[in-house]
């Protein structure tokens, strides 16, 4: 019998991980899947090699399991793995998501007994719980090349994937209230049980007063009820402070998600979510850019290990400190890690700090993955953040972020960032640009002069004011003959007018720092075959650039402190 290629997928996983109502839910959602992960692998028999991810760097696949190992809190491991396995790889499929389905029983079981909810609700919280989870594997017979059955493997395994057998969504009776997260499960448990001010179900529970179904239960408790009091993994919340929406746009420690926190965040009240994910990883896998395909399974192995030592050697330290800066080491940390698994980040930092951590994660990426090369091409990544209100739902920023992301991928071109600004009016609005673009430069040299206090606050504003008319595909003049129809016209405009703010916000010294960097934005994105097409692309680079400086700092339009006239 060949050796065979197994792949496994566990699932659902970006719904399951935005349904989230704190910080602590969105960690225990990427945190949860992370252990089933790792539950399967370890499942693994001897027979079987462990091709992705790669298995030494990740604290939760080394056994015995150590609770106090470096980094054993953080989501790592990707919802799916690959092996190479002599003998009946079917079996070793059967007998993995049998480990995975067992050790989701146990916790499930745990879950119900920390929780202690009345009897009569323990068929519909074990039947919610039994449908949950997606588990989908695919054997494939290596009886060629390597490349050629990973390539099947893939596939089979998408087509799997898109033919499984549903079961109809038994709703109950219909008395009952919806999840508050999902919209899908029937509530089980309102945030109103009367237990004492320091039980632990009192803090995690009643705090939003949520309907919440057997899912949402888990992932708010699974931490103490199983973790905690099963694995003795301090992921209590005295020893592993995940802090709150609040506590992270106002750069504090002492506050976490157990604790009622909004007011900790007066004068800083935006907050981002940053979704980091690599440009063309499924083509790297795929082994579409390796000049010697039968090379796929080292490479395999080596890009695994390159991904590993960004997310598990890089990724947690950016996100404390992405400016690098020694003595933030030990002060309060930035940003909050959500998940790392590989080329995929999801974090939460205060405002303005999102686009400098992405930009760190991006260079520390193509430095982690500098040895993998081929056909002239490298590795590289692209990001969206969402910028909102530290009161919007936190859902919505995650989905805005994931959006963003996919916004930058499809329309940068990659590899870019793209910024959506949730107002709190509820308009949206959008700015996206290539890394090496000159917009980024132009972004932080306006940042920096705001923060030193060369220009006002009003400057993004009134330079939105001064161009905004001038971009009629938003007025609905497309075809006016008498717009401005020539880009270069548009570039010496736009540079006037900007140049114009610049001084009367803060000075002529001012506004020739800024001069090149608005250049250099504008010849990229000048590039352009219509020239019409072009002018609007100026304009609006420029007006976006502008508002996702003006929130990004929370300069608020509502909150923002008075300041000195236009000088005449």
């Amino acid at each position: 019998m060949p050796p065979s290629l197994l792949k496994i997928q566990i699932g659902p996983v970006q719904d399951f991980i935005a349904q989230a109502r704190s910080t602590r839910d969105l960690w225990s959602g990427s945190y949860l899947l992370s252990w089933l992960v790792a539950e399967g692998v370890k499942a693994l028999p001897s027979a079987a090699t462990l091709v992705f991810p790669e298995r030494e760097r990740q604290p939760l696949l080394i056994e015995p399991l150590d609770p106090r190992a470096k980094g054993i809190l953080i989501p790592n491991l990707p919802n799916i793995f690959i092996a190479r396995v002599d003998g009946d790889a079917a079996c070793v499929a059967r007998s993995v998501t049998g480990a995975i389905e067992a050790e989701w029983d146990r916790i499930v079981e745990a879950v119900w007994k920390w929780l202690s909810l009345p009897a009569e609700k323990e068929s519909r919280f074990r039947a919610q719980a039994a449908r949950h989870l997606s588990i989908s594997w695919m054997v494939t017979p290596i009886t060629g090349t390597y490349a050629d059955a990973y390539r099947m493997n893939g596939w089979h395994l998408d087509a799997v994937r898109q033919t499984r057998v549903f079961d109809a969504w038994d709703s109950g009776d219909g008395s009952r209230e919806k999840d508050s997260l999902s919209g899908k499960e029937e509530s089980i448990y309102r945030g109103s049980g009367k237990w004492a001010a320091n039980d632990p179900r009192s803090r995690l529970l009643n705090k939003h007063e949520d309907h919440m179904g057997a899912v949402a239960l888990i992932k708010r408790v699974w931490h103490l009820a199983y973790l905690v009091t099963e694995k003795g993994i301090a992921a209590d919340s005295r020893d592993f402070v995940i802090r709150s929406i609040p506590a992270i746009a106002a750069r504090k420690s002492k506050h976490d998600d157990d604790e009622d926190a909004m007011e900790s965040a007066i004068g800083d009240s935006y907050i981002a979510a940053i979704a980091f994910d690599g440009d063309a990883i499924g083509k790297w896998v795929n082994g579409d850019f390796l000049d010697d395909p039968s090379a796929l399974e080292d490479h395999h192995r080596t890009f695994s290990a390159d991904l590993s030592r960004f997310a598990i050697g890089q990724v947690p330290e950016i996100v404390r400190n992405p400016s690098g800066e020694p003595g933030q080491t030990s002060g309060v940390p930035v940003g909050q890690l959500i998940y790392a698994g590989g080329d995929d980040v999801v974090c939460l930092a205060p405002a303005d700090a999102a686009l400098e951590m992405a930009l760190m994660l991006r260079t520390k990426f193509c430095e982690c993955m500098g040895g993998t090369e081929s056909v002239g091409k490298k590795p590289d990544a692209s990001a969206g953040i969402a910028i909102a209100h530290i009161r919007a739902p936190l859902q919505d920023l995650i989905n805005e972020a994931r959006r963003a992301e996919k916004r930058a991928k499809n329309e940068g071109p990659r590899p870019a960032f793209s910024v959506t600004i949730m107002k709190r009016s509820g308009e949206i609005s959008n700015w996206t640009c290539q890394w090496d673009s000159g917009g980024l430069g132009l972004y932080r040299e306006i940042t920096q002069l705001l923060v030193k206090g060369d220009l006002s606050g009003r400057f993004p504003y009134r330079v939105c004011e001064r161009l905004t008319p001038y971009l009629t595909s938003l007025s609905g003049l497309v075809a006016q003959s008498d717009g401005i129809t020539n880009p270069e016209t548009a570039k010496v405009l736009i540079q006037r007018e900007f140049a114009n703010v610049a001084e009367r916000q803060g000075s002529k010294e001012t506004a020739s720092k800024l001069a090149p960097y608005l250049a250099a934005y504008l010849d990229t994105l000048s590039q352009n075959k219509l020239p019409r097409e072009t002018t609007q692309n100026l304009l609006r680079g420029v007006i976006e650039l502008c508002t996702a400086v003006a929130f990004a700092n929370r300069i608020d339009p509502e909150t923002r402190p008075v300041e000195t006239p236009e000088k005449s």
